[in-house]
Formats: C-alpha cells, structure tokens, sequence
C-alpha cells in the first residue's frame, strides 16, 4: 500500500568473539570464588553459569588450575591498578620514601575498601597457582599478582641502592613489609567491633612505620 513503510529486518546478533566468551567465563568463574571461594570452583558449576558446553569452556582453559590462575589475575587487576596510581603521583616528590609510603597506603585502602576480593586473594589458599613469585615450570600464574609484589619489591630495592634503607635481601624485606600491611588489614576486616583508631590515622601510621622502619642509620 502507498505510504506503507516497508518491515524491517531483525537486526543481525553480533556474534561474541572468543575473547568475550574467555571474559565472560573468567566472570562467571570470579562470583562463584566471590561467594564461596576457590574450593567451589568447578569446570561444571562455572560453564553453567556463564551458558556454555562444558566442551566450550575447556577450549578456553585446559583445566581447573589454568581457570584459578586467570580468576586469581583478574582479582589483583584493581591493587595493581591502585600501586601504579600511587607510584605516579608520588613522582617528583623530595622525599625518597614517599613512592613505598604511597603503595603501603594504597595497599591498605585497597583491602580495606575491597574486603571480599582481598580475603580470596590473600586470606585463603589458592593451591597449585604461582602468586607473588614464579613457580614452578607448568604451574598456571597470576600475572599480575607477580607485577604488583614487583612494585613493592623494586620500591625496596631503589631505597636500598639509594642507601636510605640499611643492606638487606629486598626480596625479604618485601615479604617483611607486606606481612605487616597484612596483619593491619586482616585484623580491621576480621575484628571490625575492636575500637580501633580511625581509620585514616591507622593506615597513615603503619605506612609511616613501614616506609621508615628499616631506613639506614
């Protein structure tokens, strides 16, 4: 008829590339850990949830481990994001510490404002995944995980060159460090009711304490 605008066409569907699908995937695999951590983790339980075959899923991640260790990297994305934010805006300051200072205390707020993330990453046992450091050839790693224990480590190492740290492995020095931000943001999340100091105080004391308790005499 005149005038009779013509049907239209359904609009094709774009199909998703293997990248969308491996994301969509590793997304489906991190709310199940989110949840229940990396003990419920299953190739079944994760392709039911993201709609794939189980055939699909493993054309993606050869096995379980592999599936962890992307789980266990997309999870350290945000505190590596948040080291290399701190580290640039500490650039050009005088004080040679401000660079460590600024990553304790970004490692501090990030836990504390990302507790479900941080208890899977640092408070329960991801077994058979390469973390902080490289493992063994064929054990899956969390890059990003290993880059972000990195940064803490090469801060130490430029102090110690610097002579503004006294000698040491900085590799031990790293862990050290670290253990201690550990132990704050472990005890704020699990012991939420104890009085504690407010929070800004706390978090600027320990990073103080950290950046400067093992300066050179």
């Amino acid at each position: 008829m005149p005038g009779k605008a013509a049907p239209r066409r359904p609009a094709k569907r774009r199909r998703r590339s293997a990248e969308d699908r491996r994301r969509q995937v590793v997304a489906a695999a991190k709310r199940i850990v989110l949840r229940q951590g990396f003990e419920a983790l299953t190739m079944r339980r994760v392709a039911r949830l993201a709609g794939v075959s189980a055939a699909a899923l493993y054309l993606y991640f050869p096995d379980r481990l592999s599936l962890m260790a992307a789980v266990a990297d997309e999870l350290f994305h945000g505190l590596l994001g948040a080291f290399r934010a701190a580290l640039a805006r500490a650039e050009g300051d005088p004080d040679p510490r401000a660079r460590l200072h600024g990553v304790m205390t970004a490692y501090l707020d990030w836990g504390l404002s990302h507790p479900d993330e941080y208890r899977v990453i640092f408070m329960t046992p991801i077994t058979g995944v390469a973390g902080h450091r490289p493992g063994e050839p064929g054990v899956p790693v969390a890059p990003s995980g290993q880059a972000t224990f990195g940064a803490l480590q090469q801060e130490v190492a430029r102090l110690i060159a610097l002579g503004v740290f006294r000698p040491a492995e900085p590799q031990a020095v790293a862990e050290a460090i670290w253990a201690a931000g550990h132990g704050l943001v472990s005890l704020l999340i699990t012991k939420p009711d104890f009085p504690w100091s407010p929070r800004e105080t706390l978090i600027g004391t320990m990073a103080d304490a950290l950046s400067r308790g093992f300066s050179a005499p």
